[in-house]
């Protein structure tokens, strides 16, 4: 089996690509959290089906690299197994979404992360394959300079959703931001955002579309520039990869230290972890 390589589109756990180390597997922890189990058996299948390389993307999502054609059945079983795969890569490229690591156990971001999941595999949406979703709801946005092409940010006791690039937003709460989203997506294509199937929404914005009214009621306020630095926050330690890459015996180590959220600074965050 061959995979094309076309532009335009990321790889996936179900949709590699190819490479010059061999296949790439892209693999999308929900919520972008890893449990000690999840990140352990992810480095045992890294190891066993490629050459154990681990790659954080830019969007907060690993990358398997050095995968071995024969190989990827397995590693997708294993991947379903750890509940980190899709039931169709149509389903797998919609679920596109960077969680900000700094959310806290009561603050509702892991319960919207959940319904965003289900709303888009819900959903249908014929979205493009790079099209994603930035669900920054921590005390303050850190997630603008992350790819994204709807945001949804805290805003007092509720939260703005808005396209990336505009200066305008809605209002919405907690029952109704997932709706919010995904009513946006949803102008987005029927607005003319993705010709051929591809396209962004900041290219969208800045080419003229005019918002639906709803999205023009409230300011997007401008975020505070944030720059991740290595070290201990309150939900746990926050520790540096070189160049953005590990190995399978690294990651299963971290992972004995506690559950892993990823990031897209070339970071992992240690749950609880106390001391470095």
């Amino acid at each position: 089996m061959s995979v094309p390589e076309i532009k335009g589109w990321c790889p996936g756990a179900l949709r590699p690509m190819r490479s010059g180390d061999g296949w790439v597997v892209r693999v999308r922890p929900r919520g972008g959290r890893l449990t000690s189990a999840q990140a352990v058996g992810v480095a045992q299948l890294a190891a066993a089906c490629g050459s154990g390389v681990i790659d954080l993307s830019a969007r907060a999502n690993i990358q398997l690299r050095g995968i071995r054609e024969a190989a990827h059945p397995a590693l997708v079983a294993g991947l379903s197994a750890l509940g980190l795969a899709d039931e169709s890569a149509e389903a797998e490229a919609r679920r596109n979404i960077a969680v900000t690591p700094l959310w806290a156990e009561a603050d509702g971001t892991a319960r919207l992360a959940v319904d965003l999941e289900a709303g888009l595999a819900a959903s249908g949406l014929p979205l493009p394959g790079k099209f994603g979703f930035a669900l920054d709801t921590g005390p303050a946005p850190v997630l603008r300079a992350t790819s994204a092409d709807i945001r949804i940010e805290r805003a007092g006791p509720g939260y703005l959703v808005h396209a990336d690039a505009a200066t305008t937003g809605a209002m919405a709460d907690a029952g109704s931001a997932i709706a919010c989203a995904l009513d946006l997506a949803r102008w987005f294509l029927a607005s003319g955002g993705a010709p051929q199937g591809r396209g962004r929404m900041a290219r969208h914005i800045r080419g003229g579309a005019i918002l639906p009214p709803a999205f023009r009621t409230a300011r997007v306020p401008e975020a505070t520039v944030f720059t991740a630095t290595p070290g201990l926050l309150p939900q746990g330690a926050l520790l540096a990869l070189a160049f953005g890459q590990t190995d399978a015996g690294t990651l299963a180590a971290l992972a004995s230290l506690g559950p892993l959220r990823l990031t897209p600074w070339r970071m992992v965050l240690v749950e609880g972890l106390r001391i470095l």
